[in-house]
């Protein structure tokens, strides 16, 4: 009996060798998969400094982006500029911008900024930024344009002294004093024709004051008289002409007109002289 169960047993070692083809299988170590690439993290625009925060028409303006990453050179990102007026010229970090003559004024201004980073396989990251609002002017076209619309608003009889000082400063006495000589002028003479010429603007050092000279003429017709105006004769026709002075300020980031002045080109008839001027 002992016999037969020791042979049963090496049958079945035997018979357990065979089936599994060969030696017993030993596994090899397990080899981990390796860590996923550090994430990549975003340029930051930190700030974008203007070095002018007011600028007139042809005028560069210098653009400078602060501008960190973490991972990628500062010369290695890609900045791409953009002005919805005027042009830029430069690239990276720090660039000029310039808006030419005939620009939109006055008129605030953004220029935008976007940053790419490429990294890997071509992966990126973009950022965007834009600068503080630079406030453009072209300021003798402005304040020009402002002296020639008062006068021919003043041209126009039919056009009220407060509609023709809309554009004076309150802060400046002229405005009052300007309203009152209007005034006069509408109650005694009709303003039959005109001329006016822009000859000269010229802006202070300092871009908050400004002259304005402007070749004007007037004819006008006396309709009434009163003892303030000496030889007055209802119907009379007589023309004026020399030039008009006005001054100019800055205020509330715009120009406004602040006094007018009127000096004669040549001698001026008795009844018109208080043209411009109510007689005191």
């Amino acid at each position: 009996m002992i016999v037969e169960v020791r042979a049963l047993v090496v049958s079945l070692v035997a018979i357990a060798a065979c089936s599994c083809g060969g030696s017993p299988v030993v596994p090899g170590p397990v080899t981990p998969p390796p860590p996923p690439p550090p994430a990549n993290t975003a340029p930051v625009i930190e700030s974008i400094v203007a070095s002018v925060a007011r600028v007139e028409v042809d005028t560069d303006v210098t653009l400078t982006a602060n501008v960190k990453d973490s991972e990628t050179a500062v010369s290695q990102l890609k900045f791409e500029w953009k002005a919805d007026v005027g042009t830029i010229t430069g690239e990276g970090p720090v660039v000029k911008w310039r808006a030419a003559k005939g620009a939109t004024t006055p008129s605030d201004q953004t220029i935008r900024l976007t940053v790419t980073e490429t990294y890997g396989t071509g992966q990126q990251n973009v950022v965007n930024g834009t600068s503080p609002v630079i406030r453009l002017h072209d300021s003798p076209k402005e304040l020009g344009d402002l002296g020639l619309t008062f006068l021919g608003d003043f041209a126009n009889s039919s056009i009220s002294p407060s509609s023709c000082i809309r554009n004076f400063s309150d802060g400046c006495r002229g405005k009052a004093d300007e309203k009152s000589d209007i005034e006069f002028n509408r109650e005694h003479y009709v303003i039959e024709g005109s001329s006016l010429r822009l000859r000269e603007v010229r802006v202070g050092s300092s871009g908050m004051s400004a002259d304005v000279r402007i070749a004007c003429g007037f004819t006008s017709r006396i309709v009434k008289c009163d003892s303030k105006i000496a030889g007055c004769v209802v119907g009379s026709v007589g023309s004026v002409s020399g030039d008009c002075l006005l001054t100019g300020v800055y205020e509330q980031q715009k120009w406004w007109l602040c006094t007018s002045n009127f000096n004669p080109g040549a001698q001026v008839a008795a009844p018109f002289k208080p043209f411009f001027r109510r007689p005191e």
